[in-house]
């Protein structure tokens, strides 16, 4: 806005907002731009977390100092900190003289300042001092007293304690020990609450060992990862799948094999991509034919169906089940919500994708602007910038021009359905119905994460847009 009241504003959590004066002082303002406590602070932190209780800092006698102060300004824990850091779990960490200790909200002593560092994992300080760690609970009472090297944060409320010898064993989180050390072995990572990847030290083999010590998969592996219900192995460079019984579901002639990661999970159930010799492929564990063969550049989810790339950088589509449904005699521009814009033949055309069939419309127009093209050679896109009469537009997937070819450039803004648009040599952003979002006034622009900066060469200033999130295309 013109006449901006503060320099800055944030950190909107719980009808609750920090400023910032043109002077550098920070307060806090609600929901409807009230005051709620002055600008009196050096800096102020809004959690969402945290309600009705704020980080703040304070310059005192030069030095910068942290405390918790209350709606009304009243201090609940006292500006006397170099650090304060928020844990979760109503715990504070505090910080004076390079030494650590732990507080709860109300400022009562959880753990004295004394130690290096201190971590919390779901109500359990992990407490580090003299180059060895321990475990307190929330209350400050000790769970262990290893004076171990490490100690992994929990996962299925398991842990890999490392002792300073190096040896390892697994702990719950009461800091009993579920299994001892094995003799020339080393716990890796925890599976679930009884399965724990384990390596042999002498042979670099990895196996899969339970909590009563028996092997579920012996040491025979050069890596082991856990995908689902199964594994995917390695042995001398190539990859295959196993089960949890060490059945061979998949053999280990594969240079890469992953899973694959869609938002329709349930049409990509037990979907693996597969390499081999640079081309990928889908396979399923418990098919003994490919759903798609291994002879394909690139291979992209999109919607329920896959987008795959030849070697010739023609695109097609199959669908889940492995059954083409558009061949490969495309170049596919932009594609999202079972729309693809796409060229075969010197034509353009829009392509409609419904029960595993397809039907094409064509556009009339001079070309398809191919831009910062990715995902094998398309974008993600409910929109496709187009060229006519040297001038540039952009056409909706709805099969109608969105932004006329006016403009002399046309990009879109991460396929947010905004474009950065340049006319007389000046930049400005437009939205999908041609609506002005910024004047045409600057003379270049960068996008940067999540916003895009605009520059005006004389006099030299800037003008940060900010880009509009969440978007997902698919």
């Amino acid at each position: 806005m013109e006449n901006k009241t503060y320099e800055y504003v944030y950190g909107f959590e719980n009808d609750y907002a920090v400023f910032r004066t043109f002077k550098g002082k920070m307060g806090l303002i609600d929901s409807l731009g009230n005051v709620v406590l002055k600008p009196n602070y050096a800096y102020i932190e809004n959690r969402k977390e945290l309600k009705n209780i704020f980080e703040a800092g304070i310059i005192v006698n030069k030095n910068f100092k942290r405390g918790f102060v209350d709606l009304q300004g009243k201090v609940k824990i006292p500006f006397d900190y170099e650090d304060v850091y928020y844990l979760g779990n109503n715990l504070v960490r505090v910080s004076k003289n390079n030494r650590t200790g732990v507080i709860d909200t109300e400022n009562k002593v959880i753990l004295p300042i004394k130690y290096a560092n201190i971590m919390n994992g779901n109500g359990i300080l992990f407490v580090q001092n003299n180059n060895s760690i321990d475990l307190f609970d929330s209350k400050g009472k000790q769970i262990t007293n290893f004076q171990a090297f490490d100690i992994e944060y929990f996962q299925h409320k398991r842990s890999i304690v490392t002792l300073q010898n190096k040896n390892t064993f697994i702990i719950d989180t009461l800091g009993n020990i579920v299994l001892n050390s094995i003799k020339n072995h080393q716990f890796e990572r925890v599976l679930d609450q009884d399965s724990f990847l384990i390596l042999n030290t002498l042979t670099k083999k990895k196996g899969i060992i339970n909590s009563n010590g028996q092997y579920e998969i012996k040491c025979k592996y050069d890596e082991i990862h856990p995908s689902n219900s199964i594994y995917v192995v390695k042995n001398n460079g190539k990859e295959g799948i196993i089960d949890q019984k060490d059945t061979v579901l998949k053999p280990l002639i594969y240079d890469n094999v992953y899973g694959v990661f869609s938002n329709d999970s349930i049409s990509f159930k037990n979907h693996y991509f597969a390499y081999k010799n640079n081309f990928q492929g889908i396979i399923n564990p418990y098919l003994e034919k490919e759903i798609i063969p291994i002879s394909y550049k690139y291979i992209n989810p999109f919607s329920n169906y896959y987008i795959t790339t030849n070697s010739e950088n023609k695109n097609g589509l199959f669908s889940a089940k492995g059954r083409i449904i558009i061949p490969q005699e495309y170049d596919f521009y932009s594609a999202s919500q079972n729309k693809i814009f796409a060229i075969k033949n010197s034509k353009k055309y829009l392509l409609s994708v419904e029960n595993n069939n397809y039907t094409e419309t064509e556009i009339f127009i001079d070309e398809f602007a191919k831009e910062n093209l990715a995902f094998g050679g398309f974008t993600k896109s409910n929109y496709q910038i187009f060229k006519d009469k040297n001038k540039f537009g952009v056409y909706s997937n709805k099969n109608k021009i969105a932004i006329p070819a006016e403009y002399d450039a046309v990009i879109e803004i991460y396929g947010t359905g905004e474009f950065v648009v340049k006319k007389n040599n000046k930049y400005g952003v437009v939205n999908s119905e041609n609506k002005i979002q910024l004047e045409l006034k600057y003379d270049s622009f960068q996008i940067i994460k999540e916003v895009v900066r605009f520059n005006i060469k004389n006099p030299k200033t800037s003008k940060f847009y900010s880009i509009k999130y969440p978007f997902e295309p698919q």
